[in-house]
């Protein structure tokens, strides 16, 4: 039985008889007064223990002498200093030994560095708390969420480095999988991996957020697969990067999902070129599709501008829509291009991008094989991205600030935030 078993199993037995000789009333006058009250009390009593048992894992008497982290000399005892940390309970002031080298002149704290503790600092459960409720909302309401749900003050400025160190941690990892993705013996092994993926799919978009004062693009991607008919295990991926360097992070990421190696990738995108040549140049066997409804919503236009009578434009749609979804693309491009009189900005857009994307758009094919052909799990990233959290009302951004956050949210909305903060080892058995 570990400490805090036994100090759990050893109030509980004690409850009924301190509840039991208390002179006075123990009558409350709602249910949610008493909730109340239990939990301001519990929470100091929680923060007491937790005080006690960080003091608890040092000994009474320290040894004179430790190694010294910096230089490796010995290190001399000097007395306990008191150090305090943000935790889930509060701010905790706790005394733990101070060693001071003689050699180097510098000094350490041993439980600290045991203990994964950074002085004056939030612990690592009250950062992603913190950065869990910011991938949601402001900084500002985060600060005030989390005072409501937990009792932990932090500014918003405190809400917002925690996140950003989520952030940074996912630019680490995913420069060590750029670095890996490129190495030559890494890729060599994947083609050997025995179990491939049948079939992935792909996706690269952009959207916009208010950076430095002014309109820019951060780009996104995602990998997924299927079930048949609904897109599972979707992973996201985003930078404020140019197309060049964002190419490399797509590279990694589908390597990291075994995308090089699938029987089938499939890619479903608009037709921006910078999307098409990072999957040309990086997955050349690569299934090429054009969004469905971007694509469409051409034909649509052309029928806005061509058509004032609201039937005749529905049918000539719908005729469209038939004969674009059944592969009869020749007959859709005449019919947009008899409109060019009618409505000749919107026919030459159309004919432009039918003539660049005609061989993305065999929609009869890749039904008939059972594709998706549209992009909505990535459009439903980029909502929730942009629109979701870097374009809420009031924000804006320095393009550090954006990548970081952005970054944070797409861990969180890939399924990855309980890995990124994973807990640090419990703390020893009391001596």
């Amino acid at each position: 039985m570990d400490f805090i078993t036994f100090l759990q199993n050893s109030l509980t037995e004690q409850l009924p008889q301190i509840i039991a000789s208390y002179p006075g009333d123990v009558s409350a006058e709602s249910l949610a007064a008493m909730e109340t009250s239990i939990r301001e009390m519990t929470q100091q009593l929680g923060g007491e223990t937790l005080k006690q048992l960080l003091e608890a894992q040092t000994e009474k008497y320290p040894a004179d002498e430790c190694a010294c982290p910096h230089c490796g000399a010995n290190a001399t005892y000097e007395r306990r200093r008191e150090g305090t940390i943000i935790t889930l309970l509060g701010r905790i002031r706790f005394r733990r030994p101070y060693y001071l080298c003689s050699h180097c002149g510098r000094g350490h704290y041993p439980l600290d560095e045991a203990l994964g503790i950074e002085p004056g600092q939030m612990s690592q459960e009250v950062r992603q708390m913190a950065a869990l409720v910011a991938v949601h909302a402001s900084f500002g309401k985060s600060s005030d969420l989390l005072y409501r749900l937990t009792r932990i003050e932090l500014s918003p400025n405190s809400i917002r480095k925690a996140t950003q160190q989520i952030g940074q941690q996912i630019v680490q990892r995913e420069a060590a999988l750029v670095e890996v993705s490129q190495d030559l013996e890494a890729q060599q092994a994947h083609k050997r991996v025995q179990q491939k993926p049948q079939q992935i799919y792909g996706s690269l978009d952009g959207f916009m957020s208010h950076i430095d004062d002014e309109w820019h693009e951060m780009k996104a991607g995602a990998w997924w697969t299927t079930n048949g008919q609904h897109a599972e295990q979707i992973q996201y991926y985003t930078d404020f990067r140019t197309a060049a360097d964002f190419s490399a992070l797509t590279w990694a990421t589908g390597f990291g999902r075994l995308a090089d190696q699938a029987e089938v990738v499939i890619f479903i995108a608009d037709g921006a070129e910078w999307i098409w040549r990072i999957v040309s140049e990086h997955f050349p066997q690569a299934i090429q599709i054009v969004d469905w409804y971007h694509a469409f919503s051409y034909v649509q236009a052309v029928a806005q501008a061509a058509f004032s009578d609201t039937a005749v434009r529905d049918d000539w749609i719908e005729q469209q829509r038939q004969a674009l979804r059944h592969g009869r693309r020749s007959v859709v491009f005449r019919a947009c291009r008899q409109l060019m009189d009618a409505a000749p900005d919107a026919v030459k857009r159309a004919l432009t991008f039918f003539t660049n994307q005609r061989a993305r758009m065999r929609y009869d094919r890749y039904r008939a094989a059972g594709y998706q052909i549209g992009s909505g799990t990535m459009e439903s990233g980029c909502k929730q991205l942009g629109l979701g959290r870097l374009r809420i009302a009031g924000a804006q951004w320095s393009a550090d600030g954006a990548r970081l956050v952005a970054k944070a949210r797409a861990a969180y909305l890939s399924g990855e935030w309980d890995e990124l903060t994973a807990p640090a080892a419990a703390l020893p058995h009391v001596a």
